[in-house]
């Protein structure tokens, strides 16, 4: 009730009383599906327990993303560091689809497409492959220097048919496109002293987040397409031809230097997630590090990581094979081994967490019909 405002603009007033008792619903039911009616059950004694969540979500003044940021404008400033320190804090960012099954009618939903040799080959419908319906979210989770974890309001990526009522667009913001409102309203809101380290897979390796990075200060890791060409000083926007990954597959081996790390020693320990076990010696992951700073097509001069690591899974630990992959990072003068270990939080950030939040807590357990309920649900679940 301490960070819920009682602004009438997002939230009207008979749901800033009740959204509590709905939130202390979620995390509390004993049944692993949350249901809109078990969440009425929980808080409503009488029979009009369903309706009533279901009146809250479908109500047009209630606008749940603009109240998660009030939420966050209230949190972020006792998180901060002390006076005249300067900590990172570290961004996950990543898009997630809620599968509904092919028969869902919540609007907007996209039909996986599946050839129709492979429907034939697949026969009934319960085999592994069957084709459903979904929705595309983009989320981001946020970690503070004393690792605490807060997820970042949802943005939802509208389907090409769709049209959102009231609103009808006929150019649709991509996933990059709400990465960068999200980063860029994420910024807005940080407290003094704090610099952000965004990382993402390599959806999100692009221009527009890269220039955001080098404007606001930041700091972007995020693997570098396979596609990518290196550019000449002069042209920064014209590829040479010259491909990113087959320059890295032929250098010389003695140019990588070696980083071992083990678990819990790491400098970003802080940032990650570890269950209570102690460390093994199965724990340590060694990488062959290669850093330059180059020009790179349509970014402009970056810092570039060729690494080797070893082990790979495959899915069990193989320690007699090494995987190639090559990072990018917005700040040529960061150096390699910090690419790497930011690098590797993203993983626990963001994966682990819709894994939870599935699992836990009901991400993907909507069972309504109407599109605009099923996001402030998803805004109440994080």
């Amino acid at each position: 009730r301490r960070f819920v405002p009682r602004n009438k603009q997002i939230i009207p007033a008979y749901v800033s009383r009740f959204l509590p008792a709905c939130l202390a619903a979620l995390v509390s039911m004993a049944s692993p599906q949350r249901s809109l009616t078990g969440i009425g059950k929980e808080v409503y004694s009488d029979r009009r327990d369903k309706s009533n969540i279901s009146r809250m979500l479908k109500c047009r003044e209630f606008r749940s993303r603009e109240l998660h940021w009030e939420v966050l404008k209230k949190v972020l400033p006792s998180l901060a560091p002390k006076f005249g320190q300067k900590k990172d804090w570290h961004v996950a960012i990543d898009g997630t689809a809620n599968q509904r099954g092919a028969f869902t009618r919540i609007l907007g939903a996209i039909l996986s497409k599946m050839a129709p040799q492979k429907i034939a080959k697949l026969g009934t419908p319960s085999k592994k492959g069957r084709r459903t319906k979904y929705h595309t979210f983009l989320m981001g989770v946020l970690t503070t220097h004393e690792g605490v974890r807060i997820p970042l309001p949802r943005y939802t990526c509208d389907p090409t048919k769709f049209n959102r009522p009231g609103r009808p667009r006929k150019v649709r913001k991509t996933q990059l496109d709400l990465a960068k409102l999200m980063l860029e309203q994420l910024l807005d809101t940080l407290p003094w002293g704090v610099r952000l380290i965004v990382t993402a897979d390599s959806y999100y390796e692009s221009e527009k987040l890269t220039n955001l990075a080098r404007s606001r200060g930041f700091v972007f890791i995020a693997p570098i397409d396979s596609n990518r060409c290196f550019a000449d000083d002069h042209s920064p926007n014209k590829s040479n031809g010259e491909r990113i990954r087959n320059y890295g597959l032929q250098l010389k081996w003695d140019s990588f230097s070696r980083l071992d790390l083990v678990r819990g020693s790491e400098e970003t320990a802080p940032y990650r997630r570890y269950s209570e076990r102690k460390p093994g010696p199965k724990d340590r992951r060694t990488y062959w590090l290669h850093h330059e700073s180059r020009t790179v097509a349509k970014l402009g001069t970056v810092g570039l990581v060729f690494s080797w690591k070893t082990p790979v899974y495959e899915p069990r630990r193989n320690f007699s094979r090494k995987s190639f992959k090559i990072l990018m990072c917005s700040d040529p003068n960061f150096s390699g081994e910090k690419v790497v270990e930011w690098y590797e939080c993203r993983w626990t950030a963001i994966e682990i967490i819709f894994r939870e939040l599935k699992q836990y807590l009901g991400l993907g357990d909507f069972t309504g019909k109407n599109l605009q309920a099923f996001e402030r649900y998803i805004d109440l679940v994080l």
